[in-house]
């Protein structure tokens, strides 16, 4: 899950300031009033606006590595814009769990097992940066260590989360280890040379590719022996970027309304920090 600071989101995925002051009382609903379905597309359409802007080279290590040095705040700015979207919708999970006092733990348990539903809509559309955050918040300390709450959470819903956490680790492995070079670089040509034939939509977790580019800043030296411009780790970086281009064009594809009332209160909703969360969380079952 990335960690990076959060930043201000780019205004046009806030509400217009023509709707926010009649849409402020939306603040005061609960994650519950929205239908699983309704909140995955949100999610995805919202992700999928943010990916489509990403600048590729922004991912390079070289680059996304500054981005918290002084002087560096607006660095990688598409980069940052997508990280902190997943960071929204992970602390979104965390806060509508711990955030209430008046909850109890039958109440936390319908609330994951509603995350839980939005994340399987989510998969169903092939939303994987919304379903890997969700999954991340129900899977954080301050979430996972409430044992009565978990105790109430039904069966089902338990056994279609472990599901999800397994396909989840499955398709980060497969991505991580992907091993025909010509493979993305054909499609993206073929892509290219084919742009009416619909291709399956997909908004895939950025932090994966990030993870993927530090590795070979780290494995791969710039120069060889001679000053010699390391070919290979230049080839390796750029098949990266062009799955990311691959990739902008599938999420290109999504045709979803935004809807008013969850954006409104998606964004009003005064988050948790890390360290709150915690604190709440002990506060509801201390630590043995």
């Amino acid at each position: 899950m990335p960690t990076a600071e959060p930043a201000p989101c780019p205004a046009a995925d806030h509400p217009p300031a023509g709707t926010t002051k009649h849409l402020i009382k939306e603040e005061k609903r609960n994650i519950l009033s929205f239908p699983p379905r309704l909140v995955a597309e949100q999610l995805t359409v919202m992700d999928a606006e943010l990916f489509k802007k990403v600048l590729p080279h922004q991912c390079l290590d070289f680059v996304w590595s500054q981005r918290d040095k002084p002087g560096n705040e607006h660095l990688a700015s598409t980069v940052r814009a997508t990280v902190t979207q997943f960071n929204h919708v992970a602390t979104c999970v965390i806060t509508t769990y711990l955030g209430d006092p008046s909850m109890r733990a039958r109440d936390r348990a319908k609330v994951v097992e509603h995350w839980i539903k939005v994340a399987k809509e989510c998969r169903a559309l092939r939303s994987f940066s919304a379903l890997h955050a969700i999954l991340s918040a129900l899977q954080s300390v301050s979430v996972h260590r409430l044992k009565k709450t978990w105790g109430k959470v039904s069966r089902r819903s338990s056994a279609t989360l472990n599901t999800l956490c397994k396909e989840d680790n499955s398709r980060a492995r497969a991505q991580l280890s992907e091993k025909r070079p010509s493979r993305f670089a054909t499609l993206l040509r073929t892509l290219r040379g084919t742009r009416k034939r619909p291709r399956k939509k997909c908004v895939p977790f950025l932090g994966k590719f990030l993870t993927e580019l530090e590795k070979l800043d780290t494995t791969l030296e710039d120069y060889l022996e001679g000053n010699q411009i390391n070919l290979e780790k230049k080839e390796k970086e750029q098949r990266v970027m062009e799955k990311i281009v691959l990739l902008q064009e599938a999420a290109n594809q999504y045709q979803i309304e935004p809807e008013e009332k969850f954006r409104a209160w998606f964004w009003a909703l005064e988050r948790l920090s890390e360290k709150e969360s915690y604190i709440l969380s002990c506060q509801l079952e201390p630590r043995s």
